[in-house]
């Protein structure tokens, strides 16, 4: 799974919640998680720990729950 593209992808989900719910508090975990994300793509220690099994887990599983917690809220 690349990275980048599950950081894209929420800080994007993210800012369009933020801008359909005007709520800075529902759409924020996701883009502040998204850039995040993205910045770790590219500290090289970091970006070899996402690429990891484990990484990958990590992502998904905080990732679905802000999504649902941002979209549930």
């Amino acid at each position: 799974m690349n990275m980048r593209w599950a950081g894209y992808l929420l800080f994007a989900l993210g800012m369009i919640n933020w801008r359909y719910q005007n709520s800075f508090g529902k759409g924020a975990p996701l883009w502040i998680c998204g850039l995040a994300i993205l910045g770790a793509t590219y500290i090289p220690v970091l970006s070899k720990f996402l690429a990891s099994k484990a990484g990958v887990a990590i992502v998904a599983v905080i990732g679905t729950l802000l999504l649902v917690l941002a979209f549930t809220a």
